[in-house]
């Protein structure tokens, strides 16, 4: 378990530094016209914290977050951390950025979903840290969460996007919601069960969906800001 203040420290440090990279990396492969996109979504993900919030406090009003067996995990991992997690996220994508003139690819979802995904984790990951939500969470968790969520965002954004550029929205909206929120479940009940054989066997086909995924957006258009 990880709660002494270095650890705090560096769980803010580690998604600073990659929303630094981030952003410098896009500016550089884009050319933005304006920052005022890029940071409101960095903005809006931050905000987005309160959906785990607020789920995470109706399962303890219910009990639901004392994990005392392998059932309780499981529903907390996916029920309350995975989906709550990415529905904030979902909901400002969705309804915010996806009705943007400039929005219309996968690589336009990808963009704005990356940005909102280190926006949550910048807030998530101290409060992790700190046992905010049922304990507090493992070294190798506080070290690969911010990583963790770049892969969960190219596949929410990826399929959100598509939805808009081939005019199917639902279904691939609740896809790419469907789709992240498993993952972002499941990396969670990994680390609750501290199984490293799974942990690295999820890690690797995870990052090769994103990797393939990421790839696919690129061949639609340069995203624009």
């Amino acid at each position: 378990m990880v709660q002494s203040t270095s650890n705090i420290v560096l769980s803010i440090v580690l998604p600073l530094v990659i929303i630094a990279l981030l952003v410098g990396i896009m500016h550089i492969r884009f050319k933005f016209k304006s920052l005022r996109n890029v940071m409101r979504a960095i903005g809006f993900g931050a905000v987005s914290i309160i959906f785990l919030l607020l789920f995470d406090f109706i399962a303890g009003l219910l009990g639901l977050d004392r994990l005392s067996n392998l059932k309780r995990s499981a529903f907390y991992s996916f029920a309350v951390v995975g989906f709550a997690a990415e529905f904030g996220k979902f909901v400002f994508l969705r309804y915010y950025f996806s009705r943007l003139k400039s929005f219309s690819s996968p690589l336009d979802g990808v963009i704005y979903s990356l940005l909102l995904s280190m926006g949550f984790t910048l807030v998530a990951l101290p409060l992790f840290v700190a046992g905010v939500f049922s304990n507090p969470v493992s070294v190798q968790f506080l070290y690969s969460y911010s990583f963790a969520n770049l892969a969960f965002a190219i596949v929410l954004g990826f399929f959100v996007g598509m939805g808009i550029f081939r005019k199917n929205r639902f279904i691939d909206s609740m896809t790419g919601l469907g789709a992240a929120s498993f993952f972002h479940g499941f990396f969670y009940f990994a680390n609750l069960t501290s199984d490293y054989t799974i942990l690295l066997l999820y890690g690797g086909g995870l990052s090769i969906i994103a990797l393939l995924l990421l790839i696919k957006s690129f061949n639609s258009k340069n995203f624009k800001a």
